[in-house]
């Protein structure tokens, strides 16, 4: 296993946890309705739990753990925020503008993990696993109250 580039395959997730933990925050600020706020601040708190993982991990492969979000997540995440406020306190927006957030996050954490398995030991990938299933679980949330909001 490569070190280097497993503390660089964690530092890119470490940067997908935080500009979602930054995302969740903004939305909790733009919605009105508290069972949104209150959802909201449990995926904010998940990715805070995960991001603290992977900055340990990377730690303990004597790392230095991302802090600095690159140019274009800061773009990224500067157009999620623009949408989420534009959408203002309508709920269906919202959820629709999140919903495409978490695809995107999942996408990028089953690109990652598919093409870094080299880099990676059996324990971290099943970490990293579930840390992705879990994703999909809010995602698959997200969506199923969308999708009420078509009924």
């Amino acid at each position: 296993m490569n070190k280097e580039k497993s503390i660089v395959v964690l530092n890119n997730l470490i940067e997908i946890n935080t500009e979602r933990i930054e995302i969740y925050k903004t939305a909790k600020k733009v919605t009105v309705e508290h069972d949104l706020k209150d959802l909201f601040a449990e995926f904010q708190e998940t990715s805070a739990i995960f991001k603290l993982e992977l900055v340990e991990e990377v730690q303990k492969m004597g790392g230095v753990p991302v802090h600095i979000v690159k140019r274009n997540s800061l773009f990224s995440r500067f157009w999620i925020n623009f949408k989420l406020t534009v959408a203002g306190k309508d709920r269906e927006d919202i959820l629709n503008t999140l919903e495409y957030n978490e695809f995107v996050t999942i996408k990028s954490y089953k690109d990652t993990l598919s093409n870094n398995l080299d880099y990676l030991t059996a324990e971290l990938h099943i970490r990293l696993k579930s840390q992705q299933i879990m994703l999909t679980k809010h995602h698959d949330k997200v969506k199923k109250l969308g999708d009420l909001m078509l009924s």
